[in-house]
């Protein structure tokens, strides 16, 4: 079975539209950041959500120091902040079923709990094994939680506003964590643990929010009868813009995490800046990537997802590849800063196509499938990047961060666009009593206070 049959029939909130791939924007009602964010259901798991990450955010630049106040050595602190990521692969694999059991709202809750009673562990840890393994907790939560907030995200947006939505959702993931350093930071002036602490009641915040507002999406009513009975990964699976998704994502945290890893040593050792000029260069991605995320978002729902990404992961990948090459911290910043606007460009995309693809009721399992490729990515590329670099050199280490971003151009290239859009001659939605971009799709949320 093709792509098309198994893309969903979502028509635009105005019913009508150019086609996809031509390059002509669709005609449907103005969407504005105001309107996204006037969204209840939206509101709610952005709110929720950035709180948590809030939280996260603290703990981020204080955990190797609480690590290393056990008097491990560097090594035993990687094992401590791998734990959180390794666990949270692992439990990507069971968080589609669960979400798809429990339902969005009490995943969300129980996930993000989760995470709270595992930061409070960690900071009460007697020993550093005992730390070691109440992190790797509070990775399955936050397994758990994501995979519940793109599952919802997925449900409750229309299509027309997709991407927006994911770039606006994204870029306050990205201040969150951003927030949060600072406040760490100074936390951490009274003791090590006290980030912890105040994550961990975030967490409980979160939860609280998440329970109280959430509602769960009602069941489509519309079943599409050309779908397959088989097990519902496999049925995605066949779908080769599915695939390519799936390691679009993969490639992209490879490269971040990578980025992450690298840049920093290469900053240091090959051109002599400091930690003030490190964390400024790294800015510079940061703040040119939250500067484009709304336009690209706009971008990628008004002409459609395929050529976006080609050109996002395309400039992505070759800036990576070049920060290796470079001899100046200047031009070092500068590749930072255009590789910042490509990930902006490459970022929104991604999420939006998977919510093309996917049917209502197969959404925790495909949220799971593409969060356990960007954590598969996230967990090898800095581990095959810094080997890279240490018996190869940092040159070569940028082309392996590089790599799978450059691949995955390759791969969408023979890719049909999957943002679809109805005829011209489509009636006026409400004369689709069906369409999933109806009020039922949009269940009534309390709004959650200023």
């Amino acid at each position: 079975m093709d792509t098309e049959e198994r893309e969903r029939d979502e028509p635009e909130s105005s019913g009508v539209g150019g086609s996809a791939g031509t390059g002509r924007p669709d005609r449907t009602p103005k969407v504005t950041l105001r309107t996204i964010l006037a969204d209840g259901p939206v509101r709610t798991a952005m709110v929720g959500t950035f709180v948590a990450m809030l939280g996260f955010g603290m703990v981020g630049p204080v955990l190797p120091l609480f690590a290393r106040s056990f008097g491990v050595g560097y090594g035993a602190v990687a094992v401590m902040i791998s734990a959180y990521a390794l666990t949270r692969l692992v439990l990507d694999v069971v968080a589609g079923p669960v979400v798809k059991r429990m339902g969005e709202r009490a995943s969300a809750t129980t996930g993000v709990l989760v995470t709270g009673v595992a930061g409070g562990l960690t900071a009460a840890a007697p020993t550093f094994a005992l730390a070691v393994v109440a992190w790797g907790a509070a990775g399955a939560g936050s397994a758990l939680m994501f995979t519940a907030m793109y599952s919802y995200l997925l449900k409750v947006v229309p299509e027309t506003r997709r991407a927006r939505t994911f770039s606006v959702f994204w870029g306050s993931l990205s201040v969150s964590f951003i927030a949060g350093a600072p406040i760490g930071g100074a936390l951490a002036r009274i003791g090590l643990a006290v980030p912890l602490w105040a994550a961990a009641g975030m967490s409980v915040v979160a939860g609280w929010m998440f329970f109280r507002y959430l509602r769960n999406p009602p069941a489509r009513t519309v079943v599409d009868a050309r779908r397959g009975g088989g097990h519902p990964l496999r049925e995605m699976l066949r779908m080769r813009a599915f695939r390519a998704v799936l390691f679009i994502n993969l490639g992209l945290f490879w490269l971040f995490a990578a980025i992450n890893t690298v840049v920093p040593l290469f900053a240091q050792r090959s051109l002599g800046l400091g930690t003030v000029g490190i964390s400024a260069a790294l800015t510079v991605f940061v703040l040119t990537e939250l500067a484009v995320l709304y336009p690209a978002g706009i971008a990628s729902d008004r002409f459609g997802r395929k050529w976006l990404l080609v050109i996002g992961l395309l400039g992505l990948a070759i800036t990576t590849a070049a920060l290796g090459l470079t001899s100046e911290a200047v031009a070092f910043a500068v590749l930072l800063g255009v590789g910042g606007i490509a990930s902006g460009v490459a970022g929104v995309s991604p999420p939006a196509m998977l919510g093309d693809l996917t049917p209502e009721d197969r959404s925790a399992v495909s949220v799971a499938a593409y969060r356990f490729c960007g954590d598969l990515g996230y967990v090898v590329g800095p581990l095959l990047a810094g080997i890279t670099a240490q018996f190869v050199g940092f040159a070569a280490a940028f082309v392996v961060a590089a790599l799978p971003t450059f691949l995955s151009v390759l791969f969408l290239l023979s890719v049909p666009e999957t943002r679809k859009r109805p005829p011209e001659t489509a009636p006026p939605a409400a004369e689709h009593p069906a369409s999933p971009l109806s009020a039922s799709e949009h269940p009534v949320t309390p709004a959650i206070p200023p």
